[in-house]
């Protein structure tokens, strides 16, 4: 499935579903297998950083969530706020 959005061309939006990819601008950003090892590097020294864990937390970009699952792992994360400019983004996400 292909579709544009006012910030990116996707496509293969359902790609929560099993062997699925979603690729903007034809560069592979996530996958519905494997991509855990990655997101658990980028998120979890940012929050292993914090001297008590952080309590608050926002996501600026990540329309797909996968941030966001890493984030809520922590038990510390009483409230987490994600800013995604791209509705169509969140909504392939949805979709």
């Amino acid at each position: 499935i292909e579709t544009s959005t006012d910030n990116y061309y996707t496509q293969n939006k359902n790609f929560f579903r099993l062997n699925r990819f979603l690729f903007l601008d034809g560069v592979l950003q996530s996958s519905s297998l494997g991509d855990e090892a990655y997101y658990e590097a980028l998120v979890h020294p940012a929050m292993l950083a914090h001297e008590i864990g952080p309590k608050r937390v926002a996501i600026i970009g990540g329309g797909e969530g996968a941030t966001l699952r890493e984030i809520l792992r922590q038990k510390t994360v009483e409230v987490c706020t994600m800013i995604e400019i791209d509705a169509g983004m969140v909504q392939a996400a949805r979709d």
